[in-house]
């Protein structure tokens, strides 16, 4: 049966229109794929870096410096002496009014994170969908954080007590520091009205926060540079403490 002039620009117009709705089909499928691939190949790498230690034959020191990693199940920080012969963090980083917060306290906890994460989610009650999607596929600008306390937390699966050699101790201040993003005097730049508490204090950091460089991974690297046994990589916490168990 022929098919008069009209029947076939009616034909050609569906053909057209099924080829138009193809491609964002194909797109979002390719997408798809694409996220999915990158996801298993993400969760490859945390799994094998995760396992492969640097400084493997680290043996830790019967006594020394008093360290302590400890995580929250999500963010990994360090407890330190406030005063240190190798480092007074009470004046490297002091709390905003030091009349107000705990000045005699022996210990302070260090960690580095993302900004709006740490300033914006001071609960988990306070943590927003847009906060989390930012920090893990955007680089986003970090903060250091300072919280001075009276104890240490009981050792336990996500709290580790090391003894670390003085030059060990000399190599973790020395990164923890770097973290610090300083002003034109060489201080480190306070986020004046920024504490949870009047305990605790955030400063500028350095470097950005994302996917492929965590606070976790910021953590691993501080351990790895003082010469304590630590994954390759490891944007989770989980793997940080799996290489420390060995030198317990």
């Amino acid at each position: 049966m022929a098919v008069g002039p009209q029947g076939a620009q009616q034909a050609a117009s569906a053909k057209a229109a099924r080829r138009r709705w193809r491609r964002p089909l194909r797109y979002l499928a390719g997408t798809l794929l694409a996220a999915t691939l990158a996801a298993i190949l993400y969760g490859v790498a945390v799994w094998v870096l995760g396992w492969i230690p640097v400084n493997a034959g680290y043996k830790q020191a019967a006594r020394g410096v008093a360290v302590v990693v400890v995580s929250n199940g999500i963010h990994t920080d360090f407890y330190l002496p406030a005063r240190h012969p190798a480092k007074d963090w009470t004046r490297f980083a002091p709390l905003e009014d030091m009349t107000r917060g705990p000045r005699e306290a022996p210990y302070v906890l260090v960690g580095w994170g993302d900004r709006g994460f740490y300033l914006d989610t001071p609960t988990w009650d306070d943590l927003s969908v847009s906060t989390t999607l930012a920090a893990v596929f955007l680089p986003t600008p970090s903060v250091m954080h300072l919280y001075y306390h009276y104890y240490l937390p009981p050792p336990g699966e996500a709290c580790v007590h090391l003894w670390l050699r003085d030059e060990e101790y000399a190599r973790l201040v020395a990164y923890l520091e770097a973290g610090f993003r300083r002003g034109d005097d060489g201080a480190p730049i306070l986020l004046r009205g920024r504490g949870y508490t009047p305990g605790d204090v955030f400063y500028e950091g350095v470097g950005s926060y994302h996917l492929f460089h965590t606070c976790n991974n910021w953590a691993r690297g501080a351990l790895a540079a003082a010469g304590v046994r630590q994954p390759v990589w490891s944007p989770l916490d989980g793997p940080i403490f799996e290489q420390l168990r060995p030198a317990r």
